[in-house]
C-alpha cells in the first residue's frame, strides 16, 4: 500500500509478507515509483513484513540510493522485527532505519521539508489563487527561475480541477532540491488524459480538447496521475535545472 500525506507531504510505504529474490523486484519498483512522484520523503514500514533474506535486504540500499540520486528524495525505514533489523545491520550506512514510525517522521521534519498545501473550493477565482500560492512558494524557496512556469502549471491543474472535477481540490507543492513538485488532489475518480505528443504546428487548440494538459507536459519534466481512496492527484514535476 502506498499513501502520501497531504498534510506532511509524505509517503508512506507499507510492505507485508516474504521479501525473497522473488519478490524483491516488486519492493524495487514500489518504493521507485513513489520516490519518482518528489514527495518530501519516502517512509518504509517493514512492521508487516514477515521473512527476508540478507541478501534481498539490498534492495532497500538500492532504492535509497537510486531515490536520492535520480530524485533527492530521502527514504527512511521503520518499525522493523527483530530478524529483520539484524539484516539491515549489514547495510547500516547505507539505509535510515528507525524503531517507530513516528521517529521517522520527526526526522523527517527535522530536514525542514519545503512544501505547502492548501485547498480550494471549485470557484473560478481559486485558479488565481492558487497561481499565486505556488508563485510565493517559489520565491520562499529561492527559486525565481521557475516562478512563471511554476504558476503556469498550478493554473492549469487547478483550473482543470474546477472544470472537470467541481469538488474541493488541494494544491501542493515541495521542492527536493533536484526537482519542484506540483500536484492538485480533487474528489472526481475520472482520469485525464495525459499527452505525450505534442499538437500540429500551429493549429490552435480549443477548450475541452487536451490543451491544459498539453501545456502542463509541456512545461514539466515529468507529469503523472495516481488514484486515491477519494479520487486523484494530478502532478507536474519541474526541473531545477531547466
Amino acid at each position: 500500500m502506498t499513501e502520501q500525506n497531504v498534510t506532511t507531504g509524505v509517503t508512506k510505504v507499507c510492505l507485508a509478507g516474504e521479501l525473497s529474490p522473488a519478490t524483491v523486484p516488486t519492493c524495487r519498483n514500489v518504493i521507485g515509483k513513489a520516490a519518482a512522484q518528489c514527495p518530501v520523503a519516502v517512509i518504509v514500514d517493514l512492521s508487516d513484513l514477515d521473512r527476508a533474506e540478507t541478501r534481498s535486504l539490498r534492495v532497500f540500499a538500492k532504492a535509497t540510493l537510486k531515490a536520492q540520486q535520480e530524485w533527492s528524495v530521502p527514504v527512511l525505514l521503520c518499525e522493523p522485527g527483530a530478524e529483520i533489523r539484524r539484516g539491515l545491520e549489514t547495510f547500516r550506512t547505507l539505509v535510515a532505519v528507525y524503531d517507530h514510525h513516528w521517529q521517522a517522521s520527526l526526522a523527517v521534519r527535522a530536514y525542514v521539508p519545503r512544501w505547502v498545501r492548501q485547498r480550494f473550493a471549485p470557484l473560478p477565482e481559486s485558479a488565481a489563487d492558487a497561481r499565486s500560492l505556488i508563485g510565493q512558494a517559489c520565491l520562499d524557496w529561492g527559486l525565481p527561475s521557475l516562478r512563471d512556469t511554476a504558476r503556469l502549471v498550478a493554473s492549469e491543474l487547478a483550473s482543470n480541477a474546477i472544470r472537470h472535477a467541481a469538488t474541493d481540490f488541494d494544491v501542493m507543492a515541495s521542492f527536493t532540491g533536484r526537482y519542484l513538485r506540483i500536484a492538485v488532489r480533487d474528489g472526481s475518480p475520472v482520469m485525464p488524459a495525459l499527452v505525450e505528443r505534442a499538437p500540429t504546428r500551429s493549429s490552435i487548440m480549443p477548450a475541452g480538447s487536451g490543451r491544459g494538459m498539453r501545456i502542463i507536459s509541456a512545461a514539466g519534466s515529468h507529469c503523472g496521475v495516481i488514484r486515491v481512496a477519494e479520487g486523484k492527484t494530478v502532478w507536474v514535476l519541474i526541473s531545477a535545472d531547466r
